[in-house]
């Protein structure tokens, strides 16, 4: 498959269809969504290709109940997401969360740090559910992006993460709670330097 060419696909996972596309070839990347977007929000930000041509495979998935994805009786979005890394076979992928999505991939993230490659936050919430957790994440490369006037996480968030885990990253674009909105140009920018392993050229 071409790094240009989106493939849509769909998985039964626990007898529920579940939608998601894909691009590109290599070490996989997913990419999840905030409560009020859906998979094809990182096609519609470049995010998908630009993480396809930056030489990996780019995933990104409805989660249950959204877009074309059917709701399913999962018990966590955190059970989801193992399940979903489960049945398409993925090898240690690097997992990208924004908001509500950001908080998904922390759960499974925590309980699982030796099954993932890094991890990108992008104005997560949720994260002091996890407080006495993140430092099984010591270790792991974390990418950490939030707004500059994000309404919706606050820095509250970042710094509990910050705090307790050494290998994290930590930048700020646009000024809304979905930040690569803002400037996806920007945004796809850093994913992408990040997940080719150059964290030092993040600013």
């Amino acid at each position: 498959m071409s790094k240009d060419q989106i493939d849509d696909k769909f998985i039964e996972i626990n007898g529920s269809k579940i939608h998601y596309i894909q691009s590109g070839s290599g070490d996989p990347v997913i990419l999840f969504h905030g409560s009020r977007f859906n998979a094809y929000t990182w096609k519609e930000t470049n995010t998908l290709d630009s993480v396809a041509k930056a030489g990996f495979r780019a995933i990104s998935v409805d989660f249950p109940g959204y877009g074309k994805s059917e709701r399913g009786k999962f018990t966590s979005l955190s059970d989801f997401i193992y399940d979903f890394i489960f049945s398409l076979s993925l090898n240690k992928p690097f997992l990208l969360g924004a908001s509500m999505g950001g908080e998904a991939v922390l759960s499974y993230s925590v309980y699982h740090p030796k099954d993932i490659k890094g991890l990108i936050l992008v104005g997560a919430v949720g994260v002091k559910k996890y407080e006495k957790l993140l430092t099984n994440l010591e270790g792991v490369p974390i990418l950490l992006i939030w707004g500059k006037k994000d309404r919706i996480s606050s820095e509250e968030n970042y710094k509990l993460i910050m705090n307790s885990v050494k290998t994290t990253h930590f930048v700020q674009i646009g000024n809304n709670h979905a930040c690569y909105l803002d400037d996806p140009t920007t945004f796809n920018d850093i994913v992408t330097k990040f997940i080719k392993g150059s964290p030092w050229m993040i600013s």
